[in-house]
């Protein structure tokens, strides 16, 4: 097997909890763009925020927003082109049932910037939306990454997303390689060559793995990437050419 692109999640992959990066992760994503391995930002964050963490970072790989939703890919220099793969017409319609039944509810603070799917607060649980969901009749699903939940068409996931992107890379699916930690990573687990899962994952996602780090969160991530950088040659098995400036 021949891996020529990392996927990588944002939150709670190169992340702590509280969001702030890993430099060990980072230091790892530098390293892989170093060997000549691409990373792609697969996120459910919104794109311009996805934009803007690939530039200081430094990936060099498409950004895939929205949980799959939206794509940003690479121009001439500072230039990116954005392809939105949904509209959001029956979610308007059951976020306005939602806080009619649940004053509570609460939108993301990003909601602003997004075109292809709600992203709530987890005040209120992904079972009543997902019970609204069926009541309404809607052709909806509902995601709960473990910091948000995502309310989306059930053909937009990160596994679209990235097949999408490999069509503008000229590659296929099966040469990525997914660093994920949440529910929504499973769409991705499904269409790559390659799997990880950070330690603290649910058990679905590990149970569908090739690989499950020893470290959580963004150390977890850091390992994961040196791990798929030793597995599929870019690493000697004892280099740790991480060292040294991100």
């Amino acid at each position: 097997m021949r891996i020529r692109v990392i996927s990588l999640d944002i939150d709670g992959t190169i992340t702590y909890r509280d969001r702030t990066l890993s430099i060990e992760a980072l230091k790892a994503i530098r390293l892989a763009e170093r060997l000549g391995l691409p990373v792609m930002l697969v996120t459910g964050n919104s794109v311009p925020f996805a934009e803007a963490a690939a530039v200081f970072i430094g990936t060099s790989g498409p950004v895939i927003a929205e949980d799959g939703g939206a794509l940003s890919i690479r121009g001439e220099g500072t230039m990116r082109k954005r392809v939105f793969l949904a509209n959001m017409d029956e979610e308007w319609i059951l976020w306005s049932e939602l806080k009619r039944r649940f004053p509570e509810a609460e939108l993301s603070f990003s909601m602003m910037e997004r075109k292809a799917g709600l992203v709530i607060t987890r005040k209120i649980p992904v079972e009543v939306v997902r019970t609204v969901i069926r009541e309404l009749g809607l052709n909806l699903t509902a995601v709960d990454s473990g910091f948000a939940i995502h309310v989306k068409k059930p053909w937009i996931n990160k596994g679209r997303g990235i097949e999408k992107a490999c069509e503008f890379l000229g590659i296929s699916p099966k040469e990525v390689a997914h660093v994920g930690d949440g529910e929504n990573d499973l769409d991705a687990f499904r269409v790559v060559g390659y799997r990880v899962a950070i330690a603290h994952a649910p058990e679905s996602l590990k149970e569908k793995a090739d690989y499950v780090t020893e470290k959580p969160y963004g150390d977890g991530g850091a390992e994961a990437i040196m791990h798929i950088l030793r597995k599929f040659g870019y690493l000697g098995e004892g280099d740790d050419s991480q060292e040294g400036n991100p």
